[in-house]
């Protein structure tokens, strides 16, 4: 991938990219403890039209990190004009005119994030849209690189919610690699049919199964959380939602399978139990490492 000024869209990325560039940068930081190129006097703006907690910290703690500084709203249409899409471009035209250096969008509203891009006015991350999340299944990806120590041939289950952004972006990120085996257990919604038609083009074998014991041939697993604790409640009456992460569940795992979970964990899947293959902390550390290595890529390139 060349250098670029956005990051929107997951189908975008390349893995030459991501092998020669991003990752190396990656493990640089990690080595340099943190640090890494210098963004002094760079701004960067969370536009968030929903609430996030890990995305928008990680970003903010990532240019802080660099040097740089943060700006953000949780809950832009309180101040910004934009129940519709045909807004945002005003918007990032502003923040450009503010000397802001930098915006990452998090809207489900159709169109947001293409009409933020094609402003052209400085450079776009989308941190959530509707159907997709570039960094986070980048982090993601990254912490399969690191806990598996290679994608190629992984066999990756995806337990939960697959009507979810961050299930598309994996899966559409999972496509760079070869004979990936993608195992979709839904706890609520169906994965999305243009995501998995996208992915079985690029090689991918999906399969979808009903019961937990399709987990035992995982390399890892990704627990992707109900949307609300009323959701929790409807699945648990319904006997849909009876996961629990304990040492009953660990001993049918793989010795080295990795459990993932991109999400603040709220007792949606109860964890009772110690092991090193919980990689939950270790993933949000990388998605921090990983934003740095972004910022420091489209910013950082003069």
């Amino acid at each position: 991938m060349p250098k670029f000024s956005h990051l929107t869209d997951t189908k975008r990325i390349e893995r030459t990219w991501l092998e020669a560039e991003l990752f190396p940068m990656c493990d640089k930081i990690r080595k340099w403890n943190g640090q890494g190129p210098d963004l002094s006097g760079r701004a960067l703006y969370c536009l968030f039209y929903e609430p996030s907690l890990l995305t928008r910290t990680s970003f903010e703690r990532a240019i802080g990190l660099l040097g740089g500084q943060a700006y953000h709203t949780e809950d832009a249409s309180q101040f910004f004009p934009v129940t519709t899409p045909s807004y945002v471009d005003n918007v990032v035209n502003i923040l450009a005119s503010l000397h802001v250096d930098m915006v990452v969008v998090r809207s489900s509203d159709e169109g947001v994030i293409e009409r933020a891009e094609f402003a052209d006015a400085l450079p776009v991350i989308n941190g959530g849209s509707l159907e997709d999340h570039p960094t986070q299944a980048l982090a993601d990806i990254y912490t399969l690189q690191r806990e598996l120590g290679g994608v190629d041939g992984a066999t990756v289950a995806v337990v939960g919610r697959l009507e979810h952004r961050n299930v598309s972006a994996l899966l559409k990120g999972l496509a760079l690699y070869k004979d990936i085996k993608a195992t979709l257990i839904p706890l609520s919604g169906q994965a999305d049919p243009d995501v998995i038609a996208y992915c079985e083009k690029k090689g991918m074998k999906i399969t979808l199964e009903r019961d937990l014991e399709a987990l035992r041939d995982a390399d890892a697993i990704y627990l992707n959380a109900p949307r609300t604790v009323a959701h929790v409640q409807l699945l648990r009456s319904r006997r849909a939602l009876d996961i629990r992460i304990d040492k009953k569940f660990m001993s049918m795992l793989k010795p080295k399978c990795v459990i993932m979970d991109p999400m603040q964990r709220s007792g949606d899947f109860p964890v009772e139990v110690a092991d090193e293959r919980l990689a939950f902390y270790r993933q949000s550390e990388n998605g921090l490492i990983l934003r740095m290595a972004v910022l420091a890529h489209i910013l950082g390139r003069d």
